[in-house]
C-alpha cells in the first residue's frame, strides 16, 4: 500500500475543491433559464404587427430577439389557434438570457378584442407590467409618439404610468421615484 505524500494530499484537496466549485457553478447555471425562474414568455395576439412592433420597440424600448412561423399542421396539433397558421416575433425589454420574452403573434386575420374602460372590464389578462430603472426616457418616447397617458402615479418609493398598446391592452410602466 503506497503512502500518500504531503504534496499528493495537497493536490487531492485542490482537486476536491475544484470539483465542488464546478458542481456548484453547474447547479447555479442550470437555474438560469426563464422556464426555471417562472414565466418564460407572455404572448399577445396583435391585429397590426407593424404598429405593435413600433410601440414595443421604438416607444417602450424592447429589443427584437427572433421569431418563427407555425404552419397549419403545428397549429392543429397544438390545439391553440383553431388550425390557423401564424407567425411570432419575440422581444425582450432586457436582452438577458433569463429575461421574459414578449411574443407578438400575428395571423392573416384576427378579430380585435372589445374595448376596455379599465383593467376591471373583463376577467383574464388585461394588463402587463414592465419595470424600468428610470422612467424619464420612456416617458419622453411616449410624449414624442403622441401616446396619451391614462394615469401617472408618483409615490415616495415608486412611480408608474398607465398607457394602452395599439390593441388596447393596458400597459403599466413602473420605475423608481424621480
Amino acid at each position: 500500500m503506497a503512502y500518500l505524500t504531503e504534496s499528493k494530499i495537497k493536490i487531492m484537496k485542490v482537486l476536491k475543491l475544484l470539483c465542488l466549485l464546478l458542481l456548484s457553478v453547474s447547479l447555479c447555471s442550470a437555474q438560469d433559464t426563464p422556464a426555471e425562474l417562472g414565466v418564460a414568455a407572455v404572448g399577445l395576439v396583435v391585429t397590426d404587427l407593424e404598429a405593435s412592433e413600433v410601440f414595443y420597440k421604438d416607444v417602450l424600448g424592447f429589443e427584437a430577439v427572433g421569431g418563427f412561423e407555425l404552419d397549419t399542421t403545428w397549429s392543429q396539433e397544438a390545439g391553440a389557434a383553431n388550425g390557423h397558421p401564424f407567425g411570432v416575433k419575440m422581444f425582450k425589454l432586457v436582452n438577458e438570457k433569463t429575461a421574459t420574452v414578449l411574443k407578438l403573434a400575428y395571423f392573416d386575420t384576427v378579430t380585435a378584442r372589445p374595448a376596455q374602460t379599465g383593467v376591471d372590464s373583463y376577467a383574464g389578462v388585461n394588463y402587463l407590467t414592465f419595470y424600468y430603472p428610470e422612467l424619464e426616457t420612456v416617458n419622453q418616447r411616449l410624449v414624442n409618439a403622441g401616446i396619451d397617458k391614462l394615469g401617472w402615479v408618483k409615490r415616495d418609493t415608486y412611480q408608474l404610468i398607465f398607457v394602452r398598446d395599439p390593441d388596447g391592452v393596458f400597459i403599466e410602466l413602473i420605475g423608481p421615484p424621480d
